[in-house]
């Protein structure tokens, strides 16, 4: 069979509106839905695996993060071993379980919350007054009133709800009726509500109580209360609201139960027997979690750090970790180490902030992290000490490659992998660079100004030999920072051979720590088109437990951790590069042992979309420098 040309054109015009919409279908699933001026009505405080949201004219699911605000109408779904705390600004405490959904619909009059499958808790945590939010499923109302409920619902099967505490108002079927807390109520449609009491009521752990290891897992003591007459029972532990797998089922003479768990969200429920009738009454379900105690610290400014200027006054940016079970922080700056004056008092959701209003002096800091549950204590970190100082003239530049009386090779310069790199003070805009075959200078054979702190000179006009190099910077109103000391290096076709070094044997060698090197990125441009992921790697310690590495975007003097992990290898990835932007990054990386913080070392590196014209960044080796990049005014 033989094509047309026309029959080509056809079948390329097709193939290009297939991969036209699949983009578009990709990037209108993958963007952050603007909610534009929606009413805010509640925010989620605390999230665990994938919870997400769909805005009332949207058909599209958007996965929601810690502190995301909710608007009025939204549809709210969480997949499985995923749950959320959600808070109305009314006083209202959702607790959504996994594989659950519900609508909000604030508005009016009656404000609803449309319950369609799952399981959650919805209590009012206004004490003055009772909430006038109703709880509809299939055609039945529940009015929140003075309650603290529980509701559990397997798609179109009957609803269950559970009364902790407080009076609850149901209309099924046509007829309204008061559940008292300690009571259960089933809604079946066509039938009237059963009301029972419930023999068993659960005490400790409370609903929705946090638990904070250190180790691998933690010790949890479990007690409740039966009714009179009441002495067999069984306490049931699972990972499933719904109790499909069972990670305890146990008979307990008494009230009390002990055992060890490991991080994760969990549900318990007790049977009680019956002694009149022989059959097996169930408590509630209650919810705990139990997750690594995280360390809240103050990343930067270090402790006693230093921040020089001449004319401008520096970015200072303040910089901790995120706790995962935060629902925000309290930030607070001070002249004084007692912080009897406060100059500036922070409550924010982010984990930095940052001023450029700071004059020279002496400085303290330290933030607090508030608890996202009842009766978990707050975190806090701090003091650190900085001093901001006022200099009269620029430093010079510091020249990172070449190194001194280093040698750059014919194959590094065809390679495009030879470049001249320095770095210099954050209010210079610009430099100049020279490269003589004297330290006098009197004979440049390479002279040009540059807005980066790096260049790639023409070096194959230069020849072979030894040659000296040296830097000045520039403010944006031309003053000059001292000139920077002649670093001197040689081009050569080959490289000296080293001879190779002995190896050390002794014992006592061995057993000391390997210092910690990062291996990539480091110092070089990152190509991420068509790219799925941001791979870290370095070598360290073999008897290290543990590797914190922390994200840095630079942007001028401020420095924001965008990204958290923590590994037992010597490698991470970064799959969620929508964080991710294109300039440039630093990343610090902290190696633990036996529970301590070791060493540390810094690294940092510069993303880019387009490919570069002549630099290769697989090809380039570094010497490491503190950064990589120019911070100049913006």
């Amino acid at each position: 069979m033989k094509f047309e040309k026309s029959d080509f054109r056809v079948i390329l015009f097709l193939l290009l509106v297939v991969i036209t919409f699949t983009v578009l279908f990709y990037r209108d699933l993958n963007k952050k839905i603007d909610i534009g001026d929606r009413e805010i009505v509640g925010t989620i405080h605390f999230k665990n695996n994938i919870v997400q949201r769909k805005l009332e004219d949207q058909v599209v699911w958007e996965t929601l993060e810690n502190n995301s605000p909710l608007t009025n109408k939204d549809t709210i779904r969480s997949e499985a071993f995923s749950d959320a705390i959600i808070r109305l600004k009314d006083g209202t405490e959702i607790n959504i379980d996994e594989n659950s959904m519900f609508n909000l619909d604030l508005s009016g009059e009656k404000p609803s919350l449309e319950f369609s499958q799952g399981s959650m808790q919805v209590k009012n945590t206004n004490n003055s007054q009772a909430s006038s939010l109703v709880i509809k499923s299939q055609g039945s109302e529940i009015d929140v009133g003075t309650g603290a409920l529980k509701l559990e619902k397997e798609a179109k099967k009957d609803l269950n709800l559970f009364v902790e505490n407080g009076t609850s108002k149901i209309k099924h079927n046509g007829k309204e009726v008061d559940v008292e807390g300690g009571k259960k109520a089933s809604l079946q449609e066509g039938a009237e509500v059963a009301v029972k009491r419930i023999p068993v009521r659960l005490k400790n752990p409370s609903s929705q109580k946090l638990f904070l290891m250190e180790g691998q897992d933690t010790n949890i003591p479990f007690d409740w209360e039966m009714d009179p007459g009441f002495y067999e029972s069984q306490i049931e532990i699972s990972r499933s609201p719904q109790f499909k797998l069972q990670l305890v089922k146990q008979s307990v003479s008494g009230n009390r139960f002990n055992t060890r768990l490991r991080e994760g969200t969990y549900y318990w429920r007790v049977q009680a027997k019956d002694p009149k009738t022989n059959k097996w009454e169930i408590s509630d379900t209650g919810k705990f979690f139990v997750t690594a105690d995280e360390p809240l610290r103050l990343d930067s400014p270090a402790n006693n750090a230093e921040f020089a200027f001449v004319a401008e006054q520096p970015m200072i940016a303040f910089i901790w970790p995120k706790i995962s079970t935060a629902r925000g922080y309290h930030f607070e700056l001070s002249n004084q180490s007692n912080f009897s004056s406060k100059l500036k008092s922070v409550e924010t959701e982010s984990n930095s902030v940052s001023f450029d209003d700071l004059k020279e002096g002496t400085y303290y800091w330290k933030v607090i992290a508030h608890s996202a549950f009842p009766g978990t204590p707050d975190k806090s970190a701090g003091p650190n000490k900085f001093t901001i100082k006022k200099q009269d003239a620029y430093p010079s530049p510091h020249i990172i490659r070449p190194a001194n009386g280093s040698e750059v090779t014919s194959e590094e310069i065809n390679k495009g992998q030879a470049i001249v790199i320095w770095e210099g003070n954050t209010e210079l805009s610009k430099y100049r660079l020279e490269i003589s075959k004297d330290t006098k200078f009197a004979s440049n054979v390479f002279n040009k100004e540059s807005a980066s702190n790096f260049i790639t000179p023409n070096w194959k006009d230069f020849g072979q030999g030894t040659f000296f190099v040296r830097v000045r910077g520039y403010s944006s109103d031309g003053k000059e920072s001292e000139i920077s000391s002649p670093v001197r290096f040689s081009i050569v076709e080959k490289k000296t051979e080293e001879e190779p070094k002995k190896e050390e044997t002794k014992k006592e060698e061995k057993t000391k720590s390997v210092p910690l090197e990062l291996i990539s990125p480091l110092n070089t441009v990152v190509e991420m088109k068509n790219k799925k992921s941001l791979d870290f790697s370095w070598k360290g310690s073999p008897d290290a437990d543990r590797y914190d590495l922390v994200l840095f975007q630079v942007a001028g003097a401020k420095r924001s951790a965008i990204y958290r992990n923590s590994v037992k290898g010597n490698s991470a990835s970064l799959k969620d590069l929508s964080i991710l932007d294109e300039g440039t990054f630093s990343w610090e990386l902290t190696e633990y042992a036996e529970g301590d913080a070791r060493q540390s070392k810094k690294g940092n590196f510069i993303i880019s979309l387009d490919q570069l014209k002549t630099l290769k960044p697989a090809d380039i080796e570094f010497i490491s420098p503190k950064r990589l990049y120019k911070e100049g005014k913006h």
